[in-house]
């Protein structure tokens, strides 16, 4: 018996995931089995270090999953609808080597990521998150336009 084929899915509420979420459900006959999805979204640390040492680590762990829980939660709905075994995950640090270093911790067979994010500009070619992951990653990454 072969082992389950696992995705991961970085996430960041933009309309770029939305159409990597989407490429996903349209191709799931491309599938023998389908993939286990680990959808990943990635927080940024909260201001300065001085702004963060004046609040709980409660508090910051609170928002840190609070706002990742309303950007996962469209995602999640649609693929596990479609009968995806989909597994919600958050981190908080730089984007792109936290993706990096959760792909190669968990064992992730492909990594299917929006070419850009939130902070994308208009005029370039691939955004600086996905350009930094297939600069750095050694699992394959399929990008979505």
């Amino acid at each position: 018996m072969n082992p389950t084929i696992r995705c991961l899915l970085p996430i960041d509420g933009s309309p770029f995931t939305q159409r990597a979420v989407d490429f996903l459900l349209q191709r799931l006959a491309w599938w023998r089995e389908l993939p286990q999805v680990d959808l990943l979204h990635v927080e940024p640390p909260v201001g300065t270090a001085l702004a963060r040492s004046y609040l709980s680590r409660e508090v910051l762990d609170g928002y840190y999953a609070e706002q990742s829980e309303a950007v996962l939660a469209p995602a999640q709905s649609a693929l596990a609808a479609s009968g995806l075994d989909v597994r919600p995950h958050h981190l908080v640090g730089d984007a792109a080597a936290r993706i990096t270093q959760f792909a190669l911790e968990h064992a992730i067979d492909l990594i299917v990521m929006g070419s850009h994010g939130h902070t994308a500009l208009g005029g370039v070619a691939l955004g600086s998150v996905a350009t930094k992951v297939l600069a750095s990653c050694r699992v394959p990454v399929l990008i979505v336009r």
